[in-house]
């Protein structure tokens, strides 16, 4: 059994190389302000040094630790999870975020402050909520997992950012408006909705679409509404998909209507509630899983709930 976040150890996991380098004056400033606020013995900080670190760093933290916050972007997030959901479920210290990405998706479901001073402020609050934790094949993630369109456009934003340097919502709409315009795909797919909500319609055997999203928040690729109406403690995966046929134009309005979530009204837009799924593609579709690529044509999906204890802001 961990100890309590407001006695036990905390330790800052963070990534220095996020946002172009400046994950590491974050994480001097946070460590700075973490030790000033709860001293030297209750701290400590560990960096990360290559791709999947951080889970590494989570799965063998101490028996004295009540706090891990991740700093840095959703794929350290998904790494620190992946860590923490490898011990036993009494093991798992508090998951707190320090959002220094350039998507910081599960930061905004949070609620995290931007601000390094104010969201060490509000980690030190210690104000929890439970929270369910997506699984596909095996792997966990914190908010999204997608397949199609969204997810080329999040993987061509990544290798933009790594060659550009460059970070944010103009990154991600410049490479969605190349995807659409030079390299929209539909992708044919089977849904076996397993867990679906009551009252859900099924699903047709096979079905065409642009994208395939499975959410466990509301938002993707930087903060773009996708699925509104999810929540991280109801239990259930929020799927969405759009089907053809759209034109670029009318694909990139829909796109940037999802940035408000005010594209659930178009007949091209679908929406599942469900706590596990089964997913297979007639060919291999880009896919990512909290901004990190993922391979495959078959994926099994559910909902591990109340999986984690989160700081919310």
């Amino acid at each position: 059994m961990v100890p309590s976040v407001e006695e036990g150890k905390i330790v800052l996991i963070a990534n220095p190389v996020s946002k172009s380098g400046r994950g590491a004056v974050a994480a001097s400033e946070a460590a700075r302000l973490l030790r000033e606020r709860v001293g030297q013995e209750r701290f400590e900080m560990l960096t990360t040094a290559w791709a999947g670190h951080g889970e590494s760093l989570a799965r063998e933290l101490g028996p004295d630790v009540g706090c891990v916050i991740a700093l840095g972007g959703d794929g350290l997030v998904n790494e620190v999870v992946n860590g923490l959901m490898a011990r036993i479920p009494e093991d798992r210290p508090v998951l707190a975020v320090i959002p220094v990405g350039s998507g910081n998706d599960y930061a905004e479901t949070l609620g995290m402050a931007y601000s390094v001073p104010t969201a060490v402020t509000e980690i030190l609050r210690f104000q929890t909520v439970r929270a369910d934790v997506g699984r596909v094949n095996g792997r966990y993630f914190a908010e999204t997992l997608s397949f199609g369109l969204d997810a080329a456009i999040a993987l061509d934003t990544m290798d933009r950012r790594q060659k550009s340097g460059r970070a944010g919502t103009m990154l991600y709409l410049e490479s969605a408006v190349d995807q659409l315009f030079h390299h929209l795909q539909v992708f044919s797919f089977k849904m076996d909705v397993l867990g679906a909500e009551p009252g859900c319609a099924p699903h047709p055997e096979w079905d065409d679409a642009y994208l395939v999203a499975v959410q466990v928040g509301p938002t993707y690729g930087g903060h773009f509404r996708i699925t509104p109406k999810a929540r991280l403690d109801d239990g259930l995966l929020d799927i969405c998909w759009a089907t053809p046929e759209l034109s670029p134009m009318r694909a990139l309005a829909l796109l940037l209507r999802a940035r408000g979530g005010k594209h659930t009204g178009s007949d091209h837009i679908h929406f599942r509630r469900a706590s596990s799924l089964v997913l297979d593609f007639e060919e291999e579709p880009p896919a990512q899983m909290d901004g990190e690529p993922v391979r495959g044509t078959h994926f099994v999906i559910d909902c591990v709930p109340d999986a984690l204890t989160v700081v919310v802001g």
